[in-house]
């Protein structure tokens, strides 16, 4: 997740008319031949500059870590309604890149991403039916995701300037998959807080997450998608393509 690797190598700042990449950063040729390898090891090199927005040159970013959520809600029916409030995500930083590939000619960068762990937590308002149970409940909930799979694909395109005639890039909503691999639920309050039947519906959960998971996925993803498209237009505000990809 991760993730959104270009957009984080380089920021330019502007000091008396003139601009310079940011002190925490460093630039890769778009002629490297070994272009992606490039770009994998900067980004690995801020990789704590990206988790908290401080790229070292006073521009106010939004941070990678940890992420927070105001709200995501699915609502399929009698069978399942689920809302989360007031989510935070942490370890998202510590993706590692498994694939970049470069398309400079269409302006897009394709990513495959492994997070080891996410930690998730918030609060959360559950009505579901658990193996033929009615599950309700309302309270404190914390999701283990173990070895999470990010595919993102981002587009950029080059904006003309209000004025100076010059064109910035511009990222273009950020196309992000995920892909979970291993998750452990844990609800405080099901069934108003009764102990046995508690123990009972976080156990039936975690015995197949992934039914839950699938139903937030979508929700979590557009979010995500959202956090990260921002964080990369942040970082490039005002910075052409030749000052970002030099020759």
């Amino acid at each position: 997740m991760k993730l959104f690797l270009l957009q984080c190598l380089v920021v330019l700042n502007f000091h008396y008319g003139k601009s310079y990449v940011a002190p925490v950063l460093s630039v890769c040729s778009r002629n490297d031949p070994n272009l992606a390898r490039c770009i994998t090891d900067v980004v690995y090199r801020i990789r704590k500059n990206v988790a908290d927005g401080n790229y070292g040159d006073g521009r106010a970013a939004p941070k990678l870590d940890p992420m927070h959520l105001p709200q995501l809600a699915i609502n399929n029916g009698p069978g399942f309604r689920l809302t989360l409030t007031d989510v935070t995500i942490r370890g998202a930083s510590e993706f590692n890149i498994d694939k970049l590939r470069d398309n400079l000619p269409e302006k897009r960068f394709d990513i495959v991403s492994t997070i080891p762990v996410m930690r998730v937590s918030g609060q959360y308002d559950l009505d579901m039916n658990i193996l033929l149970v009615k599950a309700t409940g309302k309270g404190k909930f914390n999701l283990v995701l173990n070895d999470t799979i990010a595919s993102m694909r981002m587009e950029y395109q080059t904006v003309p300037a209000a004025s100076g005639g010059k064109t910035y890039v511009r990222f273009n909503p950020i196309e992000l998959k995920l892909k979970f691999s291993k998750a452990r639920f844990n609800f405080n309050g099901l069934f108003n807080g009764d102990p046995a039947l508690e123990e009972f519906g976080n156990k039936a959960i975690n015995e197949n997450p992934h039914l839950l998971l699938d139903e937030v996925k979508p929700s979590f993803e557009r979010n995500l998608a959202r956090i990260f498209t921002d964080i990369s237009n942040s970082v490039v505000q005002g910075a052409e393509e030749s000052e970002l990809l030099p020759s």
